[in-house]
């Protein structure tokens, strides 16, 4: 999901190069790796709002976090210490890292880079509290206006690397975003426009990140990432050996796999939340005691069995493999607001709603319970979305599904034009969900009181305190039941067995440093 490149570049923008991958003669060991991938859109990570799973290959992240504590760990920067005030940071830039350029990596290069990515990418907001930076040898201070948790986990993220400085002053945006050449342990040797991207090794590469074996030079003489396509032609590949791993794996493609000789699937699930939204200020959803009711009609076991592993349940809107999650939280919404039909069905009996025409939908004052969710018309939303609607039809509610384009939904909430609709987030980070998660402006629980709540925890240094203060905004949020943890998606790649070295963190964070065959 994140990180950058290291090769020289500068004739990529012309168009395609030379592809110079030598053919093994019988006998000898394979070191060329062919990876199907998403398709990448440059090598410039600051102006990226999407990064494709192997180009991580290109480039490092400024640190590694880690992924149990949320801690920066030791990456392209390493010794970072925080004041006991969190306004003062420092850090070490080490000698003897190159970019594939041959020039070394410096600490006036990261402090280039932070600035350029302050001025440009779209996630500046992340690292916006660094007020000023200073260089002492091979030490960076950063100033900060506040202490903010958030900017931890961008520092540890993909779209925060190191450009080297001159590239930085002498190229506009334009040239930058396929001409940078970052620092990582590949670099690309060409690239032709929607099909495929060639990387050779970066032999000045060295890292310093605690979880991973290879600290130095990658092991294959030459990697060939292929822009995913179709499918069926790429399972084909992968299982005849013409690729050696696949990212594009859909829930069918790994249905396929599964048994077939030689392929190892893995599970590489990112932290995700898919929830969804409640209108609260017209329709069926004003009345809190039919939000009550649906929260607590929702078996997610039973929901999740319906997509073949596809998903898992949510009961939390920080989701377990996130940073600061909170135990607390979840038991707060598995103890009080799911897992009861029974009593979704005395909720409603006791707010007077009854069947009065016996049509098995309830209704009160002539106004049936009825309403229609907006959902996804791909992946496993349509399935959860379907079983829904059956649990529902349960209780006496009637749902209607309307399966859009993911951004019109989000369009219709931010709209209020909406009953109830699907979405999702994927972060590793909880401020991040926090921040993002209400697309409701009317919504009870989005207003100032959580906004503030919010950026208590962000600006909270310990990271106990600020797990329960998480916790605690969760249980509130909760109460209003404008917004329900639905589900998390599983997400899984495969590769051919002969491939060792695969590492995959709790987080489904992928290091390739240790790949070799």
């Amino acid at each position: 999901m994140k990180k950058t490149l290291a090769f020289c570049m500068a004739a990529v923008m012309a168009g395609t190069l030379p592809l110079s991958m030598t053919a093994l003669a019988d006998g000898d060991a394979k070191d060329t790796m062919v990876v199907i991938d998403s398709e990448w859109y440059g090598t410039d990570m600051f102006q990226q709002d999407g990064w494709a799973s192997a180009q991580s290959l290109i480039a490092d992240s400024l640190f590694t976090e880690d992924p149990k504590t949320g801690d920066l760990l030791d990456g392209i920067c390493t010794d970072w210490k925080l004041s006991d005030d969190g306004l003062t940071a420092t850090f070490n830039v080490p000698e003897g890292k190159y970019y594939a350029t041959g020039e070394q990596v410096e600490p006036e290069d990261v402090v280039a880079s932070l600035e350029y990515g302050k001025e440009v990418s779209p996630y500046a907001d992340g690292y916006s509290n660094i007020e000023s930076m200073d260089v002492d040898g091979r030490q960076v201070t950063l100033h900060l206006s506040s202490f903010r948790s958030d900017m931890l986990y961008n520092l540890a993220a993909c779209f925060i690397g190191v450009i080297d400085k001159d590239q930085l002053d002498s190229m506009d945006q334009d040239e930058l975003m396929w001409g940078a050449v970052p620092y990582g342990q590949y670099s690309v040797e060409s690239y032709e426009p929607g099909t495929e991207v060639v990387l050779v090794p970066n032999e000045g590469y060295s890292t310093d990140n605690p979880l991973v074996e290879n600290k130095g030079v990658g092991k294959m003489s030459s990697i060939k990432v292929k822009f995913s396509k179709e499918e069926f032609t790429e399972l084909e590949e992968l299982k005849s050996g013409d690729a050696d791993i696949t990212f594009s794996l859909s829930m069918d493609g790994k249905a396929e796999l599964e048994g077939a000789d030689g392929i190892t699937i893995q599970d590489a699930t990112y932290p995700n939340i898919e929830y969804f939204e409640l209108n609260t200020t017209s329709g069926i959803f004003s009345d809190i005691e039919v939000r009550k009711a649906v929260a607590y009609a929702i078996d997610r076991d039973a929901l999740c069995d319906l997509t073949d592993g596809a998903a898992v349940p949510a009961y939390s809107m920080i989701y377990d493999s996130v940073t600061n999650f909170s135990q607390d939280a979840k038991d707060d919404f598995m103890n009080n607001y799911c897992n009861d039909q029974e009593k979704a069905k005395q909720i409603l009996a006791d707010a007077g709603y009854e069947d009065s025409d016996g049509d098995g939908i309830l209704e009160k004052d002539g106004t049936p319970l009825e309403f229609t969710f907006y959902t996804r018309s791909s992946g496993t939303s349509i399935i959860m979305a379907q079983g829904l609607q059956e649990q529902m039809a349960e209780i006496g509610i009637q749902m209607d599904i309307e399966s859009i384009d993911w951004n019109y939904i989000y369009e219709s909430i931010s709209d209020d034009d909406y009953d109830a609709g699907i979405e999702v987030l994927e972060w590793a980070e909880p401020m991040l969900v926090l921040n993002c998660c209400y697309y409701d402006k009317d919504a009870p629980g989005n207003n100032d009181d959580y906004s503030a709540s919010v950026e208590d925890a962000a600006t909270t240094i310990d990271s106990t305190e600020r797990t329960q203060k998480i916790g605690e905004i969760q249980s509130k949020m909760f109460e209003n039941l404008d917004i329900i943890p639905f589900y998390s998606d599983v997400s899984y790649f495969a590769y051919r067995s002969e491939l060792q070295g695969v590492n995959v963190l709790e987080n489904g964070t992928v290091f390739f440093n240790d790949f070799t065959f």
